[in-house]
């Protein structure tokens, strides 16, 4: 069956969620292409729903138009492929295709991938829809724009190859489908690839032409084209005064001498963001929508050929668009309606430099064999351009060269690796001085970006499990240890392997199940951020970007009503009273075994952070819901494994996951505290252990996080923590002297100064003996009061005159120094320090070398440090 629906849409989100809801099966590839993108919103709404899918995501945008820092962009490159094209113009197409193995889903409009075009603003899009095998003609003219796009914009390589076979993939469904009948309008593809899109417009007569579009050409070109070519009985052109804009002078000049043209004024809801050109004849109306303005260069030029002199002459958008036959009109009647000749003022915006087009583009960097590849777009003539590499996700002073690409290539190959999704740029600077950048690429890996196969491969729980079942059943409690324990093979894969992400909740709950994902993370169970709900206007139809069905409500709400809620959901037993007697022993003993196990299998195999998240937040309810006697202890062991194997994680995750980690470590620490001192003379051992490996996540924490966690006590006695527990906790983990203000200050007290970059600490100033003074700078450092610098030190010192660096990684007893090019470890026992074995010369080493650099691996391991990272940092 196929379906073509004109403007019947809510935002791709939602064909992402219809597409899982409805069983499509798995999902091959999601393609999005704006003009504006913003990576951090895609990542938390779009990528994991469609990586959990099964799809290879991949996401193009303007070279010039990306709103985001990459500091915040996680998943790029690792996770989807991203890229940027560049034209003698906007590259202003708005696409969402979704292809898998018999059925298709495509989005051709006016909404940009960001919060606003896919959320709040007022689009218009066109979706057609195929299942079974089916096609649809408009797929088959998508296919030739795609293998036609790399030849008329400048994309990379891969980007080329990638979009050419989707054409391949679009034109074998569409070749070998079966005849289908087709519902709704008559729809076909328009774009400006080689003709402008104005062509397409009909050049005889019409009885009415409508048009919209935020934007119109201030000089009213554009306008008097369509007027001359369609040759209306009458024109309404509509307007927003606040978002609009527009040039009254130049409205007034294009319709000049015609009687029946008039404004509508239409209303300031929300921004109307949808591009419309809508004609009558007779009784039957037409409409051109999708991405084009009301301007020259979006309607009034082709873009031409990339590669034959699209540097000059006026600027040529890249657009793409649907015209629809027999539609009905849809730009609103209501409003107020005046001729055009009343129409007053200009809400154009004057142009700066920030307008222009970005003198230096970077198209992409991937991994070409052992060497680093980037690709440029567009770059200042006679410049030589500078490649540089990021070794903190694109924080500023991370930026590193790693080589130049001459004036005379567009391309530069280097013999340097970096993990997948490494921050890289651009950088020159131009004849009068001006230092000028490009925006950040990330390192593409096309092997974790491939799509992840059938989604109905997916390991999963054999069946689906109910809290209380756990509680009370045995049969269910032991089935679920045995399905927790096989699926943990995929969540460490998936989550646990250096150089990948976290996964998300909705990739978790294609494994755990719904119910059992909610329990793990609570109240950050959902990766769709919170959107004002704002009602469509009647006849206009818009994006209307839902985060949720009206099944999860219950999240809903800013005064917190929503998070009690859920916790109640989540946790049936604490709220509804005591475990039965019966019940209690088998859940003690199963879960006091299930800590036990997850507490003894950290050092070898780790359990994931989501199956350990679960089980936690399940052991807490068992707490609230009394399953321990109010004299019975015992659970504080259960209580101290889980929390060991909470913090025995071999991954740094973010987002979500470590939000919620910090979280339940927090009401962990608070239950602990409940019965014994942290510190002092009088501190209890489990708790205070519990203090110094948690404090750190405790301090992070924010409570909100865990609010499903603060249950009610079921019986007398039983143990719970309470918000404002955690929140008086999380203040006295703050008020522990700062680690790295505290290592300054005994740094100074030892006459050094340093910076602390990339987890070396670089000694200010030249030495007369660098050795003595990074052998002074680690002993101060590891010899900070109460562990306030746990852990490897990395300490680097120069040379006064030659500039020779002395590098020193120290953990007792473990020495590592890098003098010159020389790799050399050394053995150093109590009570000797490496201050008074450097102080004048050295002792003979235990290994030089490569089993020194080996030596040197395992210290930053223990450290938590990128090696590459760090390399990186002491090559500059």
């Amino acid at each position: 069956m196929t379906t073509a629906v004109h403007t019947g849409f809510a935002s791709p989100v939602s064909l992402l969620w219809d597409w899982e809801q409805q069983g499509k099966g798995p999902l091959r590839e999601f393609l999005v292409l704006g003009y504006t993108t913003d990576l951090p919103f895609l990542e938390a709404v779009a990528v994991p729903r469609a990586r959990a899918l099964g799809a290879r995501v991949a996401i193009l945008g303007d070279a010039g138009h990306a709103l985001y820092e990459a500091v915040d962009v996680r998943l790029a490159g690792r996770g989807y492929l991203h890229g940027v094209a560049a034209c003698h113009g906007a590259f202003h197409p708005k696409l969402a295709l979704l292809l898998g193995d018999d059925a298709c889903r495509v989005a051709i409009g006016s909404g940009n991938p960001t919060q606003s075009g896919w959320g709040t603003n007022d689009e218009l899009w066109t979706v057609v829809t195929t299942d079974d095998g089916a096609s649809h003609p408009l797929l088959a003219d998508l296919a030739d724009w795609l293998e036609q796009l790399p030849d008329a914009v400048a994309l990379t390589s891969w980007w080329a190859e990638y979009l050419r076979h989707l054409a391949e993939l679009l034109t074998v469904l569409h070749c070998e489908a079966p005849p289908t009948e087709t519902e709704g309008p008559e729809v076909e593809l328009a774009h400006n690839l080689r003709t402008p899109l104005i062509d397409r417009l009909p050049g005889t007569p019409v009885d009415e032409l409508r048009l919209y579009a935020p934007f119109v050409d201030p000089s009213g070109e554009l306008l008097r084209l369509l007027r001359e070519r369609l040759t209306p009985g009458e024109i309404t052109l509509g307007i927003q005064r606040r978002w609009t804009s527009y040039d009254s002078d130049g409205v007034r000049k294009a319709f000049d001498g015609h009687d029946a043209a008039r404004v509508r004024e239409l209303a300031e809801t929300r921004m109307r963001h949808g591009k419309l050109v809508e004609w009558r004849v007779g009784d039957t109306w037409h409409a051109l929508t999708g991405s084009p303005n009301l301007t020259r260069a979006a309607l009034a030029r082709a873009v031409g050929d990339a590669t034959g002199g699209t540097a000059e002459g006026p600027a040529r958008n890249c657009e793409l668009a649907v015209i629809a036959h027999d539609t009905t009109p849809l730009l609103p009647d209501e409003g107020p309606v005046g001729p055009v000749q009343e129409l007053t003022g200009s809400t154009v915006a004057p142009r700066d430099a920030t307008d222009a087009p970005p003198a230096l583009v970077l198209l992409g960097v991937r991994e070409h064999g052992p060497l680093l590849e980037a690709v440029l777009g567009r770059r200042p003539a006679g410049a030589e351009v500078t490649v540089e590499i990021s070794t903190d996700g694109g924080a500023p002073g991370s930026w590193h060269p790693i080589g130049p690409i001459p004036a005379d290539r567009n391309t530069g190959t280097f013999p340097w690796t970096a993990a997948p999704g490494a921050a890289v740029r651009a950088s020159c600077r131009l004849a009068d001085g001006t230092y000028v950048e490009s925006a950040a690429a990330f390192l593409y890996d096309a092997e974790g970006c491939a799509p992840r196969g059938a989604a109905d491969t997916v390991p999963r729980l054999s069946g689906g499990y109910a809290v209380d079942d756990l509680f009370q059943d045995p049969a269910a409690a032991r089935r679920f240890e045995q399905d927790i324990a096989r699926l943990r093979e995929l969540v460490v894969t998936d989550a646990g392997t250096p150089g990948t992400a976290s996964p998300t909740p909705a990739e978790c709950a294609r494994t755990l199940g719904p119910e059992l994902t909610e329990v793990a993370y609570g109240p950050l169970a959902t990766d769709l951020p919170e959107l004002t709900r704002i009602p469509a206007p009647r006849r206009w139809q818009l994006s209307e970007y839902a985060t949720r069905d009206e099944e999860h409500e219950e999240y809903d709400g800013e005064d917190g009503s929503g998070s009690e809620y859920a916790a109640e959901e989540a946790a049936p037993e604490a709220g509804e009273g005591p475990l039965p007697d019966s019940a209690r022993e088998q859940a003690r003993a199963w879960m006091t075994r299930l800590a036990r196990r997850l507490a003894s299998e950290e050092s070898d195999h780790p359990w994931s952070p989501p199956t350990t998240l679960l089980v936690t937040a399940l052991h807490l309810q068992l707490l609230a819901a009394g399953a321990w006697d109010e004299d019975d202890y015992a659970w504080r062991t259960v209580t101290a494994d889980l929390l060991h194997a909470l913090g025995a994680t071999d991954e740094d995750p973010a987002g979500p996951q470590r939000q919620r980690l910090d979280a339940v470590i927090a009401v962990c620490v608070s239950l602990l505290g409940l019965h014994g001192e942290f510190e002092g003379p009088e501190a209890e051992p489990v708790a205070a252990a519990a203090w110094r490996t948690g404090r750190g996540a405790v301090a992070r924490a924010e409570p909100e996080h865990a609010t499903d966690l603060y249950l009610p006590a079921g019986r007398r006695g039983a143990p719970v923590a309470t918000e404002t527990d955690v929140e008086a906790l999380g203040k006295r983990a703050r008020a522990v002297p700062d680690p790295m203000a505290e290592a300054h200050r005994a740094l100074a007290a030892a006459h050094l100064g340093a910076r602390h970059e990339s987890g070396v600490w670089e000694l200010t100033g030249e030495f007369a003996n660098p050795q003595a003074a990074c052998a002074k700078a680690v002993t101060v450092l590891a010899g900070l009061p109460d562990g306030q610098w746990p852990g490897p030190v990395l300490v680097r010192a120069h040379a006064r005159g030659t500039g020779v660096p002395c590098f020193m990684a120290w953990s007792r007893p473990l020495l590592v120094r890098r003098r010159g090019r020389v790799w050399s470890s050394f053995r150093i026992l109590a009570p000797a320090t490496p201050y008074a074995t450097f102080q004048n010369g050295a002792p003979r080493p235990t290994a030089q070398g490569a089993q020194a650099e080996r030596d040197l691996g395992d210290l930053l391991a223990a450290a938590g440090l990128d090696p590459v990272s760090v390399f990186l940092h002491l090559q500059t």
